[in-house]
């Protein structure tokens, strides 16, 4: 949830922009369509209690709005702003106090000091947000002192920063510090407000604000008790060294210097889930190259070409290998027979030996095309039987009565197709009859046979036969096929990173030697065969056909190429905006983390995600994943060395290890109690922040220098 405790919706003083005018209707679908759950009305010298109500009331269960006013502050003849918000519930008493305050006087105009401003808010519960250094116009240092001295609650005091980097600054030298919009334009606000502080913990009211303000234990407890924890002991160290940690569905954190045992008590963990039944590993950065986890080189790649819309011509090309001549039925053979004929009166007399063959392929070409529909239809009826939401939309009583439709036409069809083998059968088995009767007689009577078909019929159809087939494998040979993209992962401003596979069928005449072959073939075979049925095309009406079909079958190793999914040919690699591009190591690790963390898991154990990628990756891509994961209620427990990863995430769990003279130590603690407790072994509490800043930042002087590089900026 987001918090934003400067708003304006009022133009109230000359220089304001008139954008900051804002109506209840639009204001409601601002809100809503944003993460901010908590916002602070706080107009220039001006507080409109009508307004206020309305706008309350319009966001009521979506967003808290607490009341509130920047005021002009005059402080040693010093201009500076100071922002107070007061307890809701004292809404009344505080447009009171301001009407009071502005008796008499105008906004453009009205000033006030430190110390009168306490006086007017202190009693109605009040939190007061001054700007500070960069935040102009600001209160310098004796200001706040001031401000400090008067108020009743210190803890009360925030120092309104510009950004997430200047309060993280001030945070660090022990100051509360936070930053609200100041919104100048409505029409930004959607945008703007994805960069406002989040609110880790969900805070229900303005008085739970002010206790966490003041890291009220109690409270801090209550809420995070209310979250999904599991208590589990470790043994990662061995017996001697028992550790008991909670792990949240969110996101809990463990840091340590080097050698520690960061790592150890993360594989522990991952062997506790494991045998829990859940399928873990200890993601390691760096232990795995994105060549290889994408396979740029295919030593596991395969493909059917099938599946990529082409024919793999297996059977044309099957046939063509043992193809051979049908030969016509020469005159001589006629020649005999009819002179056999006129002198063999037994064979005369023998009328079966006239009966003409009957044609197979009409009734064979009619049994197929019933059986293709038949084999349809039968697709067709598993799909529907199997499709819920067909069933769903179309109702129970209309799909039963699709399902009997179906059954019906299945039955006619069925008794067609047996109709249909019946006659193609019956006419092979009358062929068969003849031809064996014909060889009988002839061989009984010592005459010739009598040819039954001139055979030229069979040559053509063969010839043709082959054309056909040699054609269509040409034909598939020739297919371009698209290149496969699978999404890589993002490189932040360079953009989407592809895996690029390009296929292409060896046609002969491809000679690029950046591609390899898929199945285990040699690329002469390929190319051999390719041009031999090339070849093949070109002869199928020329006396030399059958020598270009024993060209193919002499080609070396042509065993190996069956189908045209054995002459594929393939290249991957990486692509960037349409280009080949080279990852570094670093943006390697990036890609691979983003993929780790886009995964569907219940459970992500990583170790230094950090390794090898920049700042400004895992504030703006990392980071917000890590939140949007937890947010989920999944379980992210992450080893690192990284302030970004282990601070700015908030999490509602830090595991310290500690190695100290009389050995190591484990702390479990928190952000927002600020202490680290241990949890193996007798060792005081310690600051959770002065830890985490001379671990991860290397000390708090090391972070103030930052801080003033990060602040002059």
């Amino acid at each position: 949830m987001k918090i934003d405790i400067h708003v304006h919706t009022k133009k109230i003083k000359s220089g304001d922009p008139i954008q900051r005018n804002i109506d209840a209707d639009k204001f409601n679908n601002i809100i809503r369509a944003t993460d901010v759950k908590i916002l602070a009305i706080t107009n220039h010298n001006h507080f409109d209690i009508t307004q206020y109500n309305e706008f309350r009331s319009i966001v009521q269960g979506e967003c808290q709005i607490w009341p509130g006013i920047e005021l002009d502050i005059l402080e040693e003849g010093r201009h500076a702003h100071l922002i107070a918000i007061v307890n809701p519930i004292n809404a009344a008493k505080f447009n009171e106090c301001v009407q009071e305050l502005l008796k008499s006087k105008t906004a453009e105009t009205f000033t006030i000091s430190i110390s009168d401003t306490v006086k007017s808010f202190d009693n109605l519960d009040a939190i007061y947000v001054a700007h500070y250094h960069s935040k102009k116009p600001n209160l310098i240092d004796k200001d706040v002192d001031t401000l400090m001295s008067c108020v009743s609650n210190k803890k009360r005091v925030l120092k309104e920063a510009t950004n997430s980097i200047s309060a993280g600054i001030y945070i660090s030298h022990g100051h509360n510090s936070i930053y609200g919009s100041d919104i100048q334009n409505w029409d930004d606000y959607e945008v703007l407000s994805k960069d406002l502080p989040g609110l880790r913990l969900p805070v229900e009211s303005y008085e739970q604000f002010c206790l966490l303000l003041e890291k009220d234990q109690a409270t801090i407890d209550t809420i995070l008790n209310k979250k999904t924890k599991e208590s589990i002991q470790l043994s990662p160290f061995g017996i001697a060294e028992l550790i008991n940690v909670d792990v949240y569905n969110d996101i809990n954190i463990i840091f340590g210097s080097k050698g520690t045992g960061k790592t150890e008590i993360l594989k522990a963990l991952s062997k506790y889930y494991n045998d829990k039944g859940y399928r873990t590993e200890v993601y390691e950065s760096n232990s795995k190259r994105l060549e290889d986890t994408y396979d740029t080189r295919g030593s596991l790649y395969s493909v059917n070409i099938a599946s990529l819309g082409i024919d793999d011509c297996s059977d044309e090309i099957s046939f063509l290998r043992s193809a051979t001549e049908k030969n016509v039925t020469s005159l001589s053979a006629y020649r005999r027979y009819f002179s056999a004929e006129q002198s063999n009166k037994i064979s005369k007399r023998i009328k079966i030996t006239q009966l003409q063959l009957q044609d197979e392929d009409s009734p064979k070409r009619e049994f197929e095309n019933i059986l293709r529909t038949v084999q349809e239809l039968h697709t067709f009826e598993t799909y529907i039987s199997s499709d819920e939401i067909l069933q769903k939309i179309v109702g129970e009583e209309l799909f039963k009565e699709l399902e009997s439709v179906i059954g019906r036409v299945m039955s006619k069809i069925d008794d067609a197709s047996d109709l249909s083998l019946t006659e193609y059968k019956t006419i092979c088995l009358l062929n068969q009859f003849i031809k064996v009767f014909t060889s009988e007689i002839a061989r009984k009577t010592g005459t010739p046979e009598k040819p039954i078909k001139t055979g030229f019929h069979e040559y053509a159809s063969n010839r043709i036969k082959i054309e056909t087939y040699t054609r269509k494998i040409i034909e598939n040979i020739g297919r371009k096929i698209e290149p496969q993209m699978e999404n890589v992962g993002n490189l932040g401003e360079k953009g989407e990173l592809f895996c690029q596979t390009t296929l292409v069928i060896q046609n002969g005449g491809f000679t690029d030697g950046s591609y390899t072959t898929i199945k285990k073939v040699n690329k002469s075979p390929q190319k051999n065969v390719a041009l031999k049925l090339i070849a093949i095309s070109k002869y199928v009406y020329s006396n030399s056909l059958f020598e270009k079909i024993s060209d193919l079958n002499a080609v070396e190793d042509s065993q190996t190429i069956s189908c045209l999914s054995d002459m594929l040919l393939f290249k991957r690699n990486f692509v960037l905006d349409g280009s080949t591009y080279t990852p570094s190591n670093g943006e390697s690790s990036m890609v691979l983390l983003h993929n780790e963390l886009k995964k569907d898991k219940e459970i992500y154990i990583i170790d230094e995600p950090e390794k090898s990628l920049g700042n400004d990756y895992i504030s703006d891509v990392i980071v917000p994943l890590l939140n949007d994961r937890a947010r989920t209620g999944r379980k992210i427990i992450i080893a690192t060395h990284d302030a970004n990863i282990a601070v700015r995430t908030l999490p509602y769990n830090s595991i310290y290890r500690k190695h100290g003279a009389t050995g190591y130590f484990t702390y479990c603690g928190n952000p927002y109690s600020n202490k680290l407790t241990c949890v193996s072994g007798n060792s005081p509490d310690m600051d959770w922040k002065e830890v985490s800043m001379k671990t991860l930042e290397g000390g708090k002087e090391a972070f103030g220098e930052r801080g003033k590089i990060y602040g002059n900026t």
